[in-house]
């Protein structure tokens, strides 16, 4: 199954890349540019109140930053639902949306905020093709240990279950979505 903007990739056990054990990766977009997705399941300590200093808000923003990916750590990003924009927001499907923009920052500080948020720091990417080679198992890759893919997610399942369930969850659902493709 071919992830689309949108879907889930989920770590199968068996997954080899140690910085993505047991992770659940959101797809915004996997095109002929490749494929750009954030890890919604891996906690940090971190918040947004040092930055909230740095951008002299007249707010501190006590909101936690999880880990979105390995790539470009410093990056900020909301994954959100689509009812909010700050005039910055990316459309990845007609339920969730991505903002990464200083403008949300000064947005929060006043009070508009989305309803159903996660901010992340970094993001995970493939090039051109890659996610592909993975998904099919093509030489380096190996078809077991693979992600599992999950499309059509609601932004409930996204937002309310439990980071510490995620990953199960989401296993679970891959599963369920795979007898349903066969039958």
């Amino acid at each position: 199954m071919q992830p689309k903007a949108g879907s889930l990739l989920v770590a199968p056990p068996t997954m080899q890349d140690r910085r993505f054990a047991r992770t659940v990766l959101l797809v915004t977009h996997n095109n002929q540019q490749g494929t750009f997705a954030l890890c919604l399941n891996k906690p940090t300590k971190n918040t947004l109140v040092n930055l909230s200093k740095e951008l002299k808000l007249d707010k501190e923003l006590p909101f936690s930053v999880d880990w979105g990916g390995p790539v470009n750590p410093g990056s900020i990003w909301m994954v959100h639902d689509k009812d909010w924009d700050c005039g910055h927001s990316l459309y990845i499907n007609e339920k969730i949306n991505v903002t990464s923009n200083e403008a949300m920052f000064h947005h929060m500080a006043d009070g508009d905020c989305p309803r159903q948020f996660k901010l992340l720091f970094g993001f995970c990417s493939w090039m051109p093709g890659q996610l592909d080679m993975e998904l099919e198992g093509t030489h380096p890759f190996n078809k077991q240990s693979s992600w599992l893919v999950v499309n059509d997610v609601d932004p409930e399942f996204i937002f309310e279950t439990p980071v510490n369930k995620l990953w199960e969850k989401s296993v679970a659902l891959a599963g369920n979505q795979t007898v349903a493709n066969w039958m």
